[in-house]
């Protein structure tokens, strides 16, 4: 503070936002925003004895990624000499982030049970029950995320955290092969009923749907892998809402694959007609992988 005869000036350092935190704002709004918006239109008209598990996990993959991204964007805006701050948006990570890798690994073991299990209860057959046993490892990988991470605030003020190299590099490991393992076991039966459909498999709804999640699954592959591995290459020391920021796009990104490939693209009376047929026609199969078709069982 320095004191001049003709007024007194305070030196109160900087009072507003940098250009990073304006940035990671406007990206958190937006993220928000399509999350919102596709949440509004995969719950739009649904009624609750209508949502079977295959929706249910859907609408929370929406959910938790909602949650997450709109956690981050008010911790991003608190987080510069912020202590409390700062552990929060660690905890946002492993918790929000966290459930919400969980339930699009819940959404691709249901893919796969759908299309290699027909007619067969889900706890019936020793495929699924082995896919959620290869859930379980991630428990143990939450709980590395948990004990060893990064959380301080710089000389600067700006906070800093990430994960250490012994729970990253898992992380990165885990996510990258399970999600490539249950890709392929989800695209092989597809590809296979193509080839001996006597129908023009190019113009069937199942081979859009086929298309689209090899698109979609490819995008969201990459892009999880680039962020997880920018947290490894860090080594966990990376900008607060940085790591929130990519994280929020990360998490809007598999939202929107997944709702373009569970996006209904038929008529109601033609959903309702597949859903009493109970035949595993190619049509119907598509219905099923989109869950516009009735619960196939427990």
């Amino acid at each position: 503070m320095s004191i001049s005869p003709g007024h007194i000036q305070l030196d109160l350092g900087i009072v507003g936002p940098d250009a990073l935190e304006i940035m990671s704002e406007l990206i958190s709004l937006f993220c928000i925003t399509v999350l919102s918006v596709a949440l509004g239109a995969k719950t739009y008209g649904e009624r609750f004895k209508s949502i079977n598990y295959g929706r249910f996990v859907v609408i929370l993959v929406y959910f938790t990624s909602w949650a997450f991204a709109t956690t981050s964007a008010v911790i991003v805006s608190t987080n510069n000499n912020n202590m409390t701050s700062c552990t929060l948006g660690m905890l946002s990570c492993d918790i929000f982030y966290a459930g919400s890798k969980i339930m699009i690994y819940a959404w691709l073991v249901e893919r796969v049970h759908l299309v290699t299990a027909v007619k067969t209860t889900r706890f019936k057959t020793m495929q699924y029950r082995i896919h959620i046993l290869l859930l379980c490892p991630y428990i143990i990988i939450f709980a590395l995320m948990l004990t060893y991470r990064n959380i301080y605030l710089e000389a600067d003020g700006k906070c800093t955290i990430g994960l250490q190299l012994i729970a990253s590099v898992p992380l990165l490991v885990y996510d990258f092969i399970f999600n490539l393992y249950l890709t392929w076991l989800f695209m092989r039966p597809l590809l296979n009923v193509g080839m001996t459909s006597r129908a023009n498999w190019k113009r069937s709804r199942l081979y859009r749907l086929a298309k689209r999640t090899l698109v979609a699954s490819v995008v969201s592959l990459l892009i999880s892998f680039a962020n997880v591995l920018v947290v490894v290459i860090t080594q966990g020391h990376e900008r607060g809402l940085v790591c929130l920021t990519m994280c929020t796009v990360d998490v809007t990104a598999n939202v929107v694959a997944v709702h373009w490939v569970t996006n209904n693209s038929v008529s109601p009376n033609h959903t309702t007609d597949m859903r009493k047929n109970k035949n595993m026609t190619a049509d119907h199969m598509s219905a099923e992988l989109t869950f516009d078709a009735a619960e196939p069982g427990l």
